[in-house]
C-alpha cells in the first residue's frame, strides 16, 4: 500500500512541477504531454509505461531536452521502486540527480534523495537510508513554492516515521508522524491538486497513528485517529485514492477484532474487501481474509469462517512462493551497490593520490632546479678564484701584517707576528698540512712557538680557527689538483681523501661541501663536462 501511496504522491508533485514550467517549442510540449500520459497509466499498466518512458528518456537525451529527460527518468524511478527493483531505482536516481542539480530543480533534488532513501530502506541499509533522507531535508528548504515545500517536508517526515517504525522505535515513529501532519497543515489550499495531496497525506498519517496506538494498546488514541482518517476518506470534498481507504478499513477491522468487537470488525472488513477489489493489493487482501475468518469463528458462523479460511491459506501459500523466488534479489542488490560505492571511492582515492604525487614531483623538480642553479653558481665562483696567482695571495698576506695588528686579543710583538707569518707561509708552501697527524701542538712545535700565539695569529691573519684553517688548505690543494691535472678526475673519492690528508672519505666530503657548497663528485662531473 505504501508503494502505491508513494506513486500517487509523486505523480502529484511532478504534475504540479510541469504546470510551472514554460516551454515555447510545440515539439517539446508534445513530449511533456507524452510523459504525463505515461505516468498517468503507470498504475494500471506499469510494463507499458516503463517501456514508453524509457523511449521518451532516450529521445530527450538525443535532442538535449534536459527537463524532459529528468521528468521521464523520475517516472522510471517510481516504476522501478513500485516493482521492487531497488537496484534499478538507485541507478536511475543518479541520472535524475545529475539533471536536477544542473537545472536547479530543487523539487526533484529533494525527492530523488528521498526515493533513494526508500530504496535503501527496502534493502535493509538503514544507515545509507538515513544519510539520503538527511540530504533530502536539507535540499527541501531551497524550494520556493510553499505548497510544494511543505508537502515534501511532510513526505520526508513520513519516511523518517517509516524507518523508526521498522526499527521498533515507537516514540520516534509517532513523533515523525505528527511532524508530517504539522507540515501538511501548513500547505496552502490554493488549487485542487494541493488540497487532495494535503488530505491524502493527512488521511494516511492519521491511519498510521491509529495503527501505531492500536499496537501499543492505547485504544482511545487509536479510535480517535482511525475516525479522523475515515472522516477524510468519506468526505466528498477530497478525491482520496481507493487503495488508501481499503488499507484503512482493513486496519480498523483488525483493531475491532483484537478488541472483541467482532460485528464491527466484520462490517469494516467487508467494506475493505469491496475497495480492495478495485485496486488489488494481495497483502491487504490477506489481512482482510484473516480478520473475516477470525471474526466469523468468534461469532460462530462456521460456513463463513471456513470460506475465508480457505481463501486466506491459498493466498498465503501463493505469496510465500513468490517471496521465496525473489528472496535472493535484495542480497544481490546490496552487494552490487556496495561494489559500485567501493569502486567510486577507490577511483577518487587514486585520482587524489595521483594529483598529490604529481604536485610533490613538481615541487621536488622545482626545488632541485633551484638548488642546482645555486650550486652551479658556486662552482663558477670557485673556478674564477682558482685562476688567481699565488704571488698575489702572498702580497695580500704581507700587507695584512700591518693592517691587522690591532686585531690581536693578546700582546704579541710585531717581530713575533712577522716571524710566525713567514713560518706559516713556508708551512703552506711545504704542503705539510697534508699529513694526517697534523694538529695544533705539532704545528706549534714545528714552528718553534706556543699554541696560544699560533692560534691567535691564525685567527687574526687567516680568519679561521686551527681546524678550519687546515681544512681550507687541504681542500684548496685538492681543488687545484683536480682543476689543473685531468688525471686526478679519474681517481676515486677514497684516493682523493687520502691525497689531501683525510683519514676517511666521509670527513673529506663534508669538509669539501662545507667550503665550496657542493660535493667533490659534482665538482669532478662539471670539470669533465667542460673538457
Amino acid at each position: 500500500m505504501k508503494k502505491i501511496y508513494l506513486f500517487f504522491t509523486f505523480f502529484f508533485l511532478y504534475a504540479t512541477f510541469a504546470q510551472n514550467s514554460k516551454i515555447s517549442n510545440s515539439g517539446l510540449e508534445n513530449i511533456d504531454e507524452e510523459i504525463k500520459k505515461s505516468k498517468a497509466y503507470a498504475a494500471s499498466d506499469p510494463i507499458t509505461a516503463t517501456k514508453k518512458l524509457q523511449q521518451l528518456k532516450e529521445q530527450c537525451e538525443k535532442i538535449h531536452y534536459t527537463n524532459g529527460a529528468m521528468t521521464s527518468s523520475m517516472g522510471l524511478v517510481l516504476l522501478y521502486y513500485n516493482a521492487g527493483n531497488y537496484k534499478k531505482t538507485i541507478e536511475e536516481s543518479r541520472f535524475v540527480e545529475k539533471y536536477a542539480k544542473n537545472l536547479q530543480a530543487f523539487d526533484y533534488v529533494s525527492d530523488i534523495y528521498r526515493m533513494r532513501s526508500n530504496a535503501y530502506r527496502e534493502m535493509g541499509l538503514i544507515d545509507e537510508c538515513l544519510a539520503e533522507l538527511k540530504k533530502s531535508l536539507i535540499n527541501v528548504e531551497d524550494i520556493k513554492a510553499p505548497n510544494r515545500r511543505f508537502y515534501r517536508k511532510s513526505l520526508i517526515y513520513e519516511s523518517y516515521a517509516g524507518i523508526y517504525e521498522s526499527k521498533g522505535d515507537s516514540k520516534k515513529h509517532i513523533f515523525y508522524r505528527h511532524r508530517s501532519i504539522v507540515s501538511s497543515y501548513q500547505m496552502p489550499e490554493n488549487n485542487p491538486e494541493t488540497i487532495n495531496a494535503k488530505y491524502q497525506n493527512l488521511a494516511y498519517q492519521f491511519a498510521s497513528l491509529g495503527l501505531a496506538y492500536s499496537n501499543l494498546k492505547v485504544n482511545d488514541s487509536a479510535r480517535y485517529y482511525f475516525k479522523k482518517a475515515l472522516k477524510i476518506h468519506e468526505s466528498d470534498k477530497y478525491d482520496i485514492y481507493v487503495n488508501g481507504r481499503a488499507t484503512l478499513l482493513s486496519d480498523m477491522a483488525k483493531f475491532y477484532n483484537d478488541n472483541g468487537e467482532y460485528h464491527h470488525a466484520i462490517l469494516f472488513a467487508k467494506k475493505a474487501e469491496r475497495f480492495e477489489k478495485q485496486t488489488p493489493m494481495p497483502y491487504i487482501r490477506k489481512d482482510i481474509y484473516h480478520t473475516l475468518f477470525s471474526s466469523y469463528v468468534e461469532t460462530h458462523k462456521q460456513d463463513s469462517s471456513r470460506y475465508y479460511s480457505k481463501l486466506y491459506v491459498s493466498l498465503s501459500d501463493s505469496l510465500l512462493k513468490s517471496e521465496k523466488e525473489s528472496m535472493i534479489t535484495p542480497v544481490k542488490q546490496i552487494i552490487s551497490d556496495k561494489e559500485h560505492e567501493n569502486k567510486t571511492t577507490i577511483k577518487n582515492i587514486l585520482i587524489i593520490s595521483a594529483l598529490i604525487l604529481f604536485a610533490a614531483i613538481l615541487m621536488g623538480w622545482l626545488f632541485w632546479r633551484r638548488k642546482n642553479r645555486i650550486i652551479h653558481g658556486k662552482y663558477k665562483d670557485l673556478i674564477a678564484k682558482i685562476s688567481e696567482q699565488q704571488n698575489e695571495q702572498k702580497l695580500e698576506l704581507k700587507n695584512n701584517v700591518g693592517n691587522n695588528q690591532t686585531k690581536a686579543s693578546i700582546t704579541i710583538t710585531d717581530e713575533t707576528i712577522k716571524a710566525l707569518l713567514l713560518k706559516l707561509e713556508k708551512f703552506e708552501n711545504s704542503k705539510k698540512y697534508l699529513r694526517k697527524d697534523v694538529n695544533l701542538t705539532w704545528l706549534a712545535n714545528n714552528l718553534s712557538t706556543n699554541t696560544k700565539y699560533l692560534s691567535e695569529v691564525i685567527k687574526v691573519y687567516r680568519n679561521h680557527n686551527f681546524t678550519s684553517y687546515i681544512n681550507e688548505l687541504r681542500i684548496n690543494y685538492i681543488i687545484r689538483k683536480l682543476y689543473e691535472n685531468p688525471v686526478y678526475r679519474e681517481y676515486k673519492i677514497t684516493y682523493l681523501a687520502e691525497e689531501c690528508g683525510y683519514a676517511t672519505p666521509r670527513v673529506f666530503v663534508n669538509a669539501f661541501k662545507q667550503q665550496t657548497g657542493f660535493t667533490p663528485s659534482y665538482f669532478v662531473e662539471q670539470l669533465k663536462a667542460s673538457e
